[in-house]
């Protein structure tokens, strides 16, 4: 048996029947790299379970996946995953997998920024485009087509939820400032002004005690009042359409 368990956004948002899955598994895995987990959930896992929790890279999930999940076949293996784990495709790459072996497999799911922070910032979720996700840069790197993304949904009247990049590695997730700054670049390098200095939304921790929402123009987060609330934060960004008076109620609660 294959679990795949979905973490959620802050410790304990784990299910019940997520923990005795975890209980229950004879090998226990845990990935990190497609968002950092607060600092302490791995401890709390391990408390709580009973269970020796081994970390697993992107590499060990997505290159050898076939070995990752052969246990599955006669045992019970866990994969626990940050947020919700079917939204990123890397997790259905697994499942099908250990169904190629003959494995069984189920999915226990919790939370994610795709419900917590669309439904905290007051935004209809069914007035949402595709969402899209700003990447680091690197000499050799630098893609623009987040730009396209947002452009096509405002031109449709319709929100964009930015995801920024995660380096793994390094352990860090993009700033705020940095996605700024790299959209900017991506209006450059496409020679049109997108979202200029219009109001949008930061999400930052978003489902833990220190969640901050706040409504501002881009110009402003230069203000170093903002940068230290939001320094070192696990955040995301909502570049919204036009909204309806319902929304705009709810979001000005969030206004800068």
């Amino acid at each position: 048996m294959l679990s795949i368990i979905g973490l959620g956004l802050d410790i304990g948002d784990i299910s019940y029947k997520g923990i005795q899955a975890i209980r229950d598994a004879n090998i226990v895995l845990m990935e990190s790299y497609t968002l950092p987990l607060p600092s302490g959930y791995l401890d709390f896992l391990e408390k709580e379970s009973g269970k020796e929790i081994t970390a697993i890279d992107r590499k060990g999930l997505e290159d050898n996946v076939a070995i990752t999940v052969e246990p599955a076949k006669d045992s019970n293996l866990a994969i626990l995953v940050p947020g919700d784990p079917l939204i990123a495709t890397t997790h259905h790459i697994i499942i099908e997998a250990a169904r190629k072996l003959g494995a069984e497999t189920q999915t226990i799911h919790s939370s994610s920024i795709f419900t917590a922070g669309i439904g905290e910032s007051g935004l209809d979720i069914y007035r949402f485009g595709p969402t899209t996700t700003v990447p680091f840069w690197s000499s050799k790197y630098k893609p623009v087509s987040f730009i396209d993304v947002i452009k096509r949904n405002l031109e449709n009247n319709q929100h964009t939820l930015v995801l920024l990049d995660v380096d793994a590695s390094a352990g860090m997730t993009m700033s705020y400032a940095d996605a700024i700054l790299l959209i900017k670049k991506a209006e450059e390098k496409r020679g049109a002004t997108v979202i200029g200095n219009r109001k949008i939304i930061i999400l930052c921790e978003i489902g833990t005690e220190s969640q901050n929402i706040i409504y501002t123009e881009t110009e402003n987060l230069k203000l170093q009042r903002l940068e230290k609330r939001l320094a070192s934060k696990r955040t995301a960004l909502i570049i919204p359409a036009d909204m309806n008076f319902a929304e705009k109620a709810l979001v000005m609660n969030f206004e800068l």
